[in-house]
């Protein structure tokens, strides 16, 4: 069983907990660059054994990337989670913003 499996595994026996909101923000994470929580967000809250499971899936993504398992998850986590969605949206939109804000006072302190 892949960790994205093991992960919608407990999710699924867990629906609504804080634990399941961790895993279901690291798999979004690591599916979507725009959906961009931070590890220390997605596992502050997490007990030995999912901080594990976290540790696994980070493991299994830098070794394999974005794999048919880890896409298959995604899609249902944002089907089933779709608040989570929008709030990474909402921030990653502010974070672009703010980028674009700071790079035009970069160039007109350049200019000036």
């Amino acid at each position: 069983m892949s960790p994205y499996q093991e992960a919608l595994a407990w999710i699924d026996r867990h629906p609504g907990t804080g634990s399941t909101i961790s895993l279901v923000k690291l798999v979004l994470s690591l599916w979507n660059a725009e959906c961009g929580f931070s590890f220390r967000e997605c596992i502050h809250n997490l007990d030995e054994d999912r901080t594990a499971l976290a540790l696994r899936m980070v493991t299994h993504f830098a070794a394999r990337g974005e794999d048919s398992e880890l896409v298959a998850a995604g899609h249902l986590l944002c089907r089933d989670y779709p608040h989570l969605w929008e709030i990474a949206e909402v921030g990653d939109a502010a974070k672009e913003k703010r980028r674009a804000a700071l790079e035009a006072e970069a160039g007109a302190r350049d200019r000036g």
